[in-house]
Order: structure tokens, then C-alpha cells, then sequence
């Protein structure tokens, strides 16, 4: 089912990158979740670097969106047949651009460090909506 809906799968790294470089070349967007795909309820949000090495590399543009949700569900902890006892609400907040190629230096070899730069911006960003 997974590739049938053509995700990127990030287990295969060896071609996760070129991947993803060719479908943002192309103007697909794509949605990654930095934390995973689902955060741990009352754990502090621990961010992955895929994303910003992804945007580092492809030279692209990072739209951070915060989605919330008024009752706990579908986090780590509960079975996706759990169902809350009230209706749902999501808030969807989208932010500004961030711009990935300001982390980074004129040197190519700096793009490991410049993804790390950009990680730790993304987790300032998203912690204090966190709270």
C-alpha cells in the first residue's frame, strides 16, 4: 500500500535523498514529520535531522506546520481503534517560510552542520507551541 501511494520510504536511505532532490525539483512538496509520525504525549519533542538534510541539500525552502488536536489520540501510546469521548478538534497553524539555505556556508562540506544548525532551529521553533 505504501508504494502504491508513492511515499517516500525512509528506511531506504540510500535513495531517500536523491528522491526526494528530484521530486522538489520537479515542485512536489513533501511532508515530513521531523519528530516521527507520531509524538509521545508528555515527552519532551525530539526533532530527527532527515528533514533539515533534505532541505539543506535540495536547496529548498522549509514550511514549519503545527498540528494540535484537542483530545489525545493516534500518539505512540494509544491503539488507533481508541477513540476519544468527545469530538476532535485539530488546529492547523501554518508558519513562514524558513529560508535553508541561510544555516548554511559557502562550503559543501559544511551541510552536516548546517543541517544540525537548522534542526535545532525547527525544535526552538516548535517547542514554545508545544507548551
Amino acid at each position: 500500500m505504501i508504494r502504491a501511494a508513492d511515499y517516500l520510504i525512509n528506511s531506504e536511505a540510500e535513495t531517500l535523498l536523491p528522491d526526494s532532490q528530484q521530486r522538489l525539483a520537479r515542485g512536489d512538496n513533501i511532508l515530513i514529520f521531523p519528530e516521527g509520525t507520531r509524538t509521545r504525549y508528555g515527552e519532551a519533542l525530539e526533532l530527527q535531522r532527515g528533514a533539515a538534510n533534505i532541505a539543506v541539500r535540495a536547496g529548498c525552502d522549509l514550511r514549519v506546520v503545527h498540528i494540535t488536536c484537542s483530545q489525545r489520540m493516534l500518539d505512540k501510546q494509544s491503539r488507533w481503534y481508541q477513540i476519544p469521548p468527545v469530538k476532535p478538534l485539530f488546529t492547523v497553524r501554518v508558519q513562514a517560510r524558513i529560508d535553508s539555505q541561510s544555516f548554511c556556508e559557502s562550503n559543501q562540506d559544511a551541510q552536516p552542520l548546517a543541517a544540525r544548525r537548522l534542526t535545532r532551529h525547527l525544535q526552538q521553533t516548535l517547542v514554545p507551541l508545544n507548551r
